[in-house]
């Protein structure tokens, strides 16, 4: 049910609604989430599941943020930061998924494929590394978990 546009008209038919994408948990409408760009009260019912998780990694994406803008940046060091800025906003359409769960683990599969690849070098050791840390950071989203922050590198 994840349709943002009318189907086919049939001849003589009127104009339908256009049918929007719907939390997966409680089947609210995500008009205001999908306008806004993160998670909206006004479109879960009160205690929805898929609201609380797309809030808590959006909390995870002020972190990385934070710490991709804290971090002091040597020359040739920019792609840390460029790498936490990317991630953050990966994390930020799947916090405004319908169902964010499903969108978090796919995301974490993706850093795991990241973290198999196989490279040489310091830049290629610390990619790695934060890649297993966003992995984990998914894995614990996922699960409903609070992860653990990334901490900035200072150079």
């Amino acid at each position: 049910m994840q349709y943002s546009w009318p189907g086919p008209m049939p001849p003589g038919g009127r104009r339908g609604t256009i049918r929007l994408i719907r939390c997966a948990r409680c089947g609210g409408p995500l008009y205001y989430t999908k306008s806004k760009g993160q998670p909206r009260q006004e479109d879960h019912e009160q205690g929805c599941e898929a609201f609380i998780t797309a809030i808590r990694v959006m909390r995870y994406v002020d972190e990385l943020k934070r710490s991709a803008s804290e971090s002091a940046v040597a020359w040739g060091h920019i792609w840390r930061r460029r790498y936490l800025r990317d991630s953050a906003k990966k994390l930020s359409v799947a916090a405004c998924e319908s169902d964010p769960v499903a969108a978090i683990s796919a995301l974490g599969d993706l850093y795991q494929a990241e973290c198999q690849m196989r490279g040489h070098g310091v830049k290629f050791a610390e990619k790695t590394e934060i890649a297993e840390t966003l992995m984990r950071a998914c894995r614990q989203l996922a699960l409903g978990q609070d992860p653990a922050p990334i901490p900035p590198r200072p150079w």
